[in-house]
């Protein structure tokens, strides 16, 4: 990784970072329309061009690291990225970042979509939304594919997930396990032959 891990904060700007944790976080979050995936390019920015605590070649791995494990990504990147700017501390602030303005969002629009689900101008309006977020969904993975796939193994393996999402419907779960095998398995070849 190109990124320095963790525990890296002088002590007298510990505060600072943290609140910086809190801040970036609170203003992603209301931007997470469509599920975790659409914040990636979000993230990206404030994580990569704003604030510079990682590279454009971090991002993939965030995103696999958070895809692994169970619950939700935006959570989980949340906690990975905290956790690496700024330890323990960093990762319980950039979660209640992720989780305040979100669960204040949800709280309103079910409120909102109970009382009004039946108009017709709400309902127009979910019909627009539902195409912007598959654009959103598509822009990240077209941004993380750059910097995933990178040759003709990462090409294989990426074909073979879809080929095995779309025609055996393969639980998300084995494929990260078998992605990681696999790349461990091409690695330790490469490794020996050279």
């Amino acid at each position: 990784m190109a990124f320095q891990t963790k525990f890296t904060t002088p002590p007298e700007n510990h505060l600072r970072v943290l609140l910086e944790l809190l801040l970036t976080f609170m203003k992603i979050s209301p931007l997470t329309f469509g599920g975790g995936i659409a914040m990636i390019p979000h993230i990206e920015s404030e994580i990569v061009k704003k604030r510079r605590w990682f590279t454009s070649e971090d991002v993939p791995e965030i995103i696999a690291v958070s895809q692994s494990a169970p619950g939700s990504i935006a959570i989980n990147a949340s906690i990975y990225i905290g956790y690496t700017v700024s330890g323990i501390g960093g990762a319980l602030t950039a979660m209640l970042g992720m989780l305040l303005p979100a669960g204040m969002i949800i709280v309103l629009l079910t409120y909102l979509f109970l009382t009004y689900q039946d108009l017709s101008v709400v309902q127009d309006a979910f019909q627009g939304i539902r195409p912007a977020i598959i654009g959103l969904i598509l822009f990240a993975g077209l941004k993380i594919g750059k910097g995933a796939i990178h040759d003709r193994f990462t090409f294989f393996l990426f074909l073979i997930a879809i080929f095995s999402l779309g025609s055996i419907a393969i639980s998300p779960v084995f494929l990260i396990v078998g992605g990681a095998l696999a790349g461990w398995l091409y690695h330790a070849w490469n490794n020996r032959r050279s």
